[in-house]
């Protein structure tokens, strides 16, 4: 726990010090309040949106799962927010195909890649048809291994070439701590 402590310090002490853009990606298991930093971003794209008339209930979280990890992040977007430190139990994430895969035997936690997590409003993102043809899988993402309300974060839609379904059974979501 003591690491986990020093980890914590050390991210928001360079948020404190050097300001957002210093931070390419943060490890959302160093939150204490995960859904008040997501609801911080949501507010954020809302009143950089002013213009084009956004309402902050119209507006939901809109992922997009990266191909590389939090040592190759370059640049900070205009809006939204990179975040790192997820892992996906009950399959594993193709990096070079963008999409959800069998997990690998004997392997329960997979390490997920940096996940840009920015809002828009519900209308553009059913326009959205990037998720394959069945549509997206659901995923829910926890704070810790136990899966109830109570640590659930948010959810994260996946790519999939398969039925949404076929992950359900399986029991697919994404863990912040794994300890």
């Amino acid at each position: 726990w003591f690491t986990g402590l020093v980890e914590r310090h050390a991210q928001l002490n360079t948020w404190l010090e050097y300001g957002r853009k210093e931070m390419k990606s943060y490890n959302i298991s160093n939150f204490m309040n995960p859904q008040g930093f997501l609801t911080g971003i949501r507010q954020e794209v809302t009143r950089q949106h002013k213009k084009d008339q956004w309402a902050l209930d119209d507006v939901v979280t809109h992922t997009e799962v990266q191909r590389f990890d939090k040592e190759n992040v370059k640049t900070q977007e205009e809006e939204g927010q990179n975040i790192h430190g997820l892992f996906i139990e009950g399959a594993k994430w193709n990096r070079q195909e963008g999409k959800l895969d069998e997990s690998e035997p004997k392997k329960l936690n997979m390490p997920m890649p940096v996940v840009y997590v920015t809002a828009m409003t519900s209308r553009s993102l059913k326009d959205q048809q990037a998720f394959g043809p069945q549509g997206p899988y659901s995923a829910a993402v926890y704070k810790y291994p136990q899966r109830n309300d109570r640590y659930l974060i948010f959810r994260i839609l996946l790519k999939t070439l398969e039925h949404p379904h076929h992950w359900r059974l399986r029991g697919v979501c994404l863990i912040a701590q794994v300890e």
